[in-house]
Protein backbone atom coordinates (compact mmCIF):
# COMPACT_ATOMS: atom_id res chain seq x y z
CA UNK A 1 0.00 0.00 0.00
CA UNK A 2 2.79 2.12 0.58
CA UNK A 3 4.60 2.16 -2.48
CA UNK A 4 0.99 2.44 -4.71
CA UNK A 5 0.65 5.73 -2.14
CA UNK A 6 -2.65 4.38 -1.20
CA UNK A 7 -5.44 4.73 1.86
CA UNK A 8 -7.59 2.11 2.54
CA UNK A 9 -11.44 3.06 3.41
CA UNK A 10 -13.50 0.30 5.36
CA UNK A 11 -16.88 0.90 6.04
CA UNK A 12 -18.74 -0.95 8.22
CA UNK A 13 -22.88 -1.42 7.16
CA UNK A 14 -24.27 -1.85 9.80
CA UNK A 15 -22.49 -4.77 11.74
CA UNK A 16 -23.81 -5.58 15.24
CA UNK A 17 -20.52 -7.44 16.16
CA UNK A 18 -17.50 -6.04 16.82
CA UNK A 19 -16.62 -5.31 13.22
CA UNK A 20 -16.30 -1.98 13.85
CA UNK A 21 -13.76 -2.11 17.05
CA UNK A 22 -11.93 -4.94 14.85
CA UNK A 23 -11.18 -2.07 12.02
CA UNK A 24 -10.56 0.69 14.65
CA UNK A 25 -7.86 -1.81 16.12
CA UNK A 26 -6.71 -1.89 12.53
CA UNK A 27 -6.58 1.75 11.64
CA UNK A 28 -4.32 2.26 14.90
CA UNK A 29 -1.65 -0.30 14.02
CA UNK A 30 -1.55 -0.01 10.37
CA UNK A 31 1.41 1.57 8.38
CA UNK A 32 -0.82 3.89 5.90
CA UNK A 33 -3.79 5.94 5.65
CA UNK A 34 -6.61 3.64 7.00
CA UNK A 35 -10.25 5.44 7.19
CA UNK A 36 -13.34 3.75 9.51
CA UNK A 37 -16.75 4.95 7.74
CA UNK A 38 -19.81 4.13 9.53
CA UNK A 39 -22.82 3.52 7.26
CA UNK A 40 -26.17 2.00 9.58
CA UNK A 41 -28.12 1.64 6.76
CA UNK A 42 -28.22 -1.82 5.27
CA UNK A 43 -27.08 -2.11 1.66
CA UNK A 44 -23.96 -2.60 -0.24
CA UNK A 45 -24.72 0.22 -2.86
CA UNK A 46 -25.11 2.56 -0.04
CA UNK A 47 -22.05 1.61 1.76
CA UNK A 48 -20.01 2.02 -1.56
CA UNK A 49 -21.15 5.72 -1.40
CA UNK A 50 -20.57 6.23 1.68
CA UNK A 51 -16.80 5.14 1.32
CA UNK A 52 -16.59 6.89 -1.59
CA UNK A 53 -17.35 10.34 -0.86
CA UNK A 54 -14.15 9.90 1.69
CA UNK A 55 -11.81 8.69 -1.20
CA UNK A 56 -9.28 11.23 -1.82
CA UNK A 57 -7.87 9.02 -4.75
CA UNK A 58 -7.76 9.28 -8.59
CA UNK A 59 -7.81 5.60 -9.03
CA UNK A 60 -10.71 4.20 -6.84
CA UNK A 61 -10.39 0.26 -5.69
CA UNK A 62 -13.31 -2.07 -4.62
CA UNK A 63 -12.99 -5.14 -3.42
CA UNK A 64 -14.98 -7.82 -0.66
CA UNK A 65 -14.46 -8.30 3.06
CA UNK A 66 -14.12 -12.10 1.85
CA UNK A 67 -10.84 -11.15 -0.79
CA UNK A 68 -7.32 -11.58 -0.73
CA UNK A 69 -6.01 -9.22 -3.37
CA UNK A 70 -2.64 -10.74 -5.67
CA UNK A 71 0.43 -9.94 -5.10
CA UNK A 72 1.22 -6.98 -7.00
CA UNK A 73 -2.45 -6.21 -7.09
CA UNK A 74 -1.90 -2.64 -6.20
CA UNK A 75 0.65 -1.17 -7.94
CA UNK A 76 -0.46 -2.89 -10.92
CA UNK A 77 -3.63 -0.90 -10.29
CA UNK A 78 -2.43 2.35 -9.21
CA UNK A 79 -1.02 2.42 -13.16
CA UNK A 80 -3.92 0.46 -15.15
CA UNK A 81 -5.51 3.64 -16.58
CA UNK A 82 -2.09 5.32 -17.63
CA UNK A 83 -3.01 4.48 -21.37
CA UNK A 84 -6.31 6.44 -21.45
CA UNK A 85 -7.66 3.60 -23.15
CA UNK A 86 -10.48 2.69 -20.67
CA UNK A 87 -11.79 4.20 -17.52
CA UNK A 88 -13.26 1.51 -15.13
CA UNK A 89 -12.61 -2.20 -15.07
CA UNK A 90 -12.70 -5.89 -13.67
CA UNK A 91 -10.20 -8.91 -13.71
CA UNK A 92 -10.23 -11.89 -12.59
CA UNK A 93 -11.93 -13.61 -9.61
CA UNK A 94 -10.09 -17.03 -8.44
CA UNK A 95 -10.93 -19.39 -5.91
CA UNK A 96 -8.89 -19.30 -2.58
CA UNK A 97 -10.26 -22.53 -1.44
CA UNK A 98 -10.22 -24.83 -4.33
CA UNK A 99 -12.93 -27.08 -2.78
CA UNK A 100 -15.31 -24.52 -2.41
CA UNK A 101 -17.78 -23.65 -5.58
CA UNK A 102 -16.80 -22.09 -8.62
CA UNK A 103 -20.07 -19.77 -8.71
CA UNK A 104 -19.13 -16.31 -8.75
CA UNK A 105 -15.30 -16.93 -10.53
CA UNK A 106 -14.44 -14.82 -13.18
CA UNK A 107 -11.27 -16.72 -15.07
CA UNK A 108 -11.03 -14.98 -18.44
CA UNK A 109 -7.47 -14.98 -19.33
CA UNK A 110 -7.56 -12.20 -22.11
CA UNK A 111 -7.60 -8.35 -22.04
CA UNK A 112 -11.16 -7.48 -23.15
CA UNK A 113 -12.29 -3.62 -23.99
CA UNK A 114 -15.66 -2.97 -23.49
CA UNK A 115 -16.69 -0.36 -25.79
CA UNK A 116 -18.69 3.06 -24.63
CA UNK A 117 -22.82 2.66 -24.70
CA UNK A 118 -22.19 -0.92 -24.44
CA UNK A 119 -24.81 -3.60 -22.95
CA UNK A 120 -22.90 -5.10 -20.05
CA UNK A 121 -23.97 -8.83 -18.85
CA UNK A 122 -24.29 -9.25 -15.24
CA UNK A 123 -21.34 -10.64 -13.56
CA UNK A 124 -19.17 -9.58 -16.14
CA UNK A 125 -17.25 -6.93 -13.69
CA UNK A 126 -18.21 -7.93 -10.41
CA UNK A 127 -17.71 -5.34 -7.24
CA UNK A 128 -15.03 -8.12 -5.59
CA UNK A 129 -12.59 -6.64 -8.31
CA UNK A 130 -13.42 -3.60 -9.70
CA UNK A 131 -11.43 -0.72 -10.11
CA UNK A 132 -13.02 2.83 -11.25
CA UNK A 133 -11.46 6.02 -12.19
CA UNK A 134 -12.45 9.29 -10.51
CA UNK A 135 -13.65 10.88 -13.44
CA UNK A 136 -16.65 8.43 -14.17
CA UNK A 137 -17.65 9.45 -10.23
CA UNK A 138 -17.46 12.94 -10.76
CA UNK A 139 -19.67 12.50 -13.70
CA UNK A 140 -22.28 9.43 -12.82
CA UNK A 141 -22.24 9.92 -9.17
CA UNK A 142 -21.96 7.45 -6.31
CA UNK A 143 -23.87 3.70 -6.36
CA UNK A 144 -27.54 3.20 -5.98
CA UNK A 145 -28.83 2.92 -2.62
CA UNK A 146 -31.76 0.74 -3.68
CA UNK A 147 -29.42 -2.11 -5.07
CA UNK A 148 -26.71 -4.36 -3.91
CA UNK A 149 -26.11 -7.36 -1.04
CA UNK A 150 -28.34 -6.54 1.91
CA UNK A 151 -31.11 -5.35 -0.26
CA UNK A 152 -33.40 -7.73 -2.54
CA UNK A 153 -31.10 -6.69 -5.43
CA UNK A 154 -27.39 -7.98 -5.71
CA UNK A 155 -26.28 -5.90 -8.91
CA UNK A 156 -25.10 -2.73 -7.62
CA UNK A 157 -21.89 -3.38 -9.13
CA UNK A 158 -23.15 -4.07 -12.43
CA UNK A 159 -25.81 -1.31 -12.61
CA UNK A 160 -22.63 1.27 -12.11
CA UNK A 161 -20.70 -0.17 -14.57
CA UNK A 162 -23.41 0.16 -17.09
CA UNK A 163 -24.21 3.49 -16.03
CA UNK A 164 -20.45 4.47 -16.40
CA UNK A 165 -21.23 3.13 -20.37
CA UNK A 166 -23.99 4.68 -20.94
CA UNK A 167 -22.34 8.10 -19.97
CA UNK A 168 -20.02 7.24 -22.70
CA UNK A 169 -17.03 5.74 -21.06
CA UNK A 170 -15.17 2.84 -22.02
CA UNK A 171 -14.31 -0.38 -19.27
CA UNK A 172 -12.54 -3.61 -19.89
CA UNK A 173 -11.51 -6.71 -18.22
CA UNK A 174 -8.03 -6.77 -17.17
CA UNK A 175 -6.92 -10.38 -16.40
CA UNK A 176 -3.73 -9.26 -14.19
CA UNK A 177 -5.78 -7.76 -11.54
CA UNK A 178 -6.56 -10.48 -9.55
CA UNK A 179 -8.15 -11.38 -6.50
CA UNK A 180 -9.00 -14.84 -4.71
CA UNK A 181 -12.38 -15.21 -3.18
CA UNK A 182 -12.61 -17.30 -0.13
CA UNK A 183 -16.34 -17.64 0.02
CA UNK A 184 -16.76 -20.88 1.80
CA UNK A 185 -19.65 -21.99 0.03
CA UNK A 186 -19.47 -25.17 -1.03
CA UNK A 187 -21.80 -26.62 -4.04
CA UNK A 188 -25.85 -27.35 -3.24
CA UNK A 189 -28.62 -25.97 -2.14
CA UNK A 190 -26.87 -22.77 -0.95
CA UNK A 191 -24.70 -21.97 -4.08
CA UNK A 192 -28.23 -22.53 -6.21
CA UNK A 193 -30.09 -20.27 -3.62
CA UNK A 194 -27.82 -17.84 -4.44
CA UNK A 195 -28.14 -18.20 -8.27
CA UNK A 196 -31.81 -17.70 -7.84
CA UNK A 197 -30.78 -14.34 -6.06
CA UNK A 198 -28.33 -13.43 -9.35
CA UNK A 199 -31.51 -13.71 -11.49
CA UNK A 200 -34.02 -11.66 -9.60
CA UNK A 201 -31.22 -8.83 -9.35
CA UNK A 202 -30.79 -9.41 -13.03
CA UNK A 203 -34.09 -8.51 -13.64
CA UNK A 204 -34.07 -5.31 -11.61
CA UNK A 205 -31.00 -4.30 -13.46
CA UNK A 206 -32.91 -4.82 -17.09
CA UNK A 207 -35.49 -3.18 -15.63
CA UNK A 208 -34.10 -0.09 -14.01
CA UNK A 209 -33.08 0.87 -17.63
CA UNK A 210 -35.70 -0.29 -19.30
CA UNK A 211 -37.50 2.47 -17.29
CA UNK A 212 -34.37 4.94 -18.53
CA UNK A 213 -35.63 4.22 -22.17
CA UNK A 214 -33.00 2.37 -22.68
CA UNK A 215 -34.34 -0.83 -25.59
CA UNK A 216 -30.26 -1.87 -25.83
CA UNK A 217 -31.64 -3.74 -22.24
CA UNK A 218 -34.88 -4.76 -23.63
CA UNK A 219 -33.09 -6.24 -26.70
CA UNK A 220 -30.59 -7.86 -24.52
CA UNK A 221 -33.29 -9.40 -22.32
CA UNK A 222 -35.19 -10.75 -24.56
CA UNK A 223 -32.13 -12.48 -26.82
CA UNK A 224 -31.26 -14.01 -23.15
CA UNK A 225 -34.35 -15.17 -22.43
CA UNK A 226 -35.31 -17.09 -25.63
CA UNK A 227 -32.06 -19.61 -24.87
CA UNK A 228 -33.50 -22.71 -24.59
CA UNK A 229 -33.32 -24.09 -20.83
CA UNK A 230 -33.27 -20.70 -19.19
CA UNK A 231 -37.49 -20.64 -18.64
CA UNK A 232 -36.91 -20.66 -14.92
CA UNK A 233 -34.02 -18.59 -15.22
CA UNK A 234 -36.65 -15.80 -17.11
CA UNK A 235 -39.48 -16.31 -14.67
CA UNK A 236 -37.04 -15.07 -11.96
CA UNK A 237 -35.85 -12.16 -13.40
CA UNK A 238 -39.41 -11.02 -14.34
CA UNK A 239 -40.06 -11.41 -10.62
CA UNK A 240 -37.07 -9.35 -9.48
CA UNK A 241 -37.75 -6.62 -12.47
CA UNK A 242 -41.77 -6.28 -10.95
CA UNK A 243 -40.52 -6.16 -7.33
CA UNK A 244 -38.22 -3.50 -8.30
CA UNK A 245 -41.16 -1.19 -9.92
CA UNK A 246 -43.19 -1.88 -7.05
CA UNK A 247 -39.74 -0.61 -4.22
CA UNK A 248 -39.17 2.47 -6.65
CA UNK A 249 -43.14 3.10 -6.32
CA UNK A 250 -42.90 2.72 -2.57
CA UNK A 251 -39.88 4.71 -2.05
CA UNK A 252 -41.32 7.68 -3.92
CA UNK A 253 -44.03 7.55 -1.97
CA UNK A 254 -41.85 8.22 1.16
CA UNK A 255 -41.87 4.63 2.63
CA UNK A 256 -38.85 4.15 4.68
CA UNK A 257 -35.95 2.81 2.86
CA UNK A 258 -35.17 0.73 6.22
CA UNK A 259 -38.64 -1.33 6.34
CA UNK A 260 -39.15 -1.96 2.25
CA UNK A 261 -35.76 -3.73 2.47
CA UNK A 262 -36.54 -5.85 5.01
CA UNK A 263 -40.18 -6.37 3.85
CA UNK A 264 -38.66 -7.06 0.15
CA UNK A 265 -36.09 -9.41 0.91
CA UNK A 266 -38.07 -11.74 3.30
CA UNK A 267 -40.60 -11.64 -0.45
CA UNK A 268 -37.85 -12.13 -2.56
CA UNK A 269 -36.54 -15.40 -0.27
CA UNK A 270 -40.46 -16.58 -0.34
CA UNK A 271 -40.97 -16.09 -3.94
CA UNK A 272 -37.54 -17.81 -5.17
CA UNK A 273 -38.03 -20.91 -2.74
CA UNK A 274 -41.34 -21.55 -4.97
CA UNK A 275 -39.03 -21.23 -8.19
Amino acid sequence: MEKAGGELILVNNGSTDQTEQVMRHFRESSPFPVEVVNEPTRGLGRAKTSGLARAAGETIIFTDDDCYLAGGYLLRASTVFASGTFDYCGGRILLYDETDSRYGCNQQEELRIIPPFSFIGAGEIQGANMVVHRRVVDKIGGFDSMLGAGTPFRCEDIEFCARASMAGFAGAHVPDLVVYHHHGRKPGPDIQMLADMGDYARGAYYMKFLLRGNLTYLRNWMRLSLIPGTRHMAVREMRGAMAYLFARARNAQGLGEGRWVSKMSTEANAGLKLS
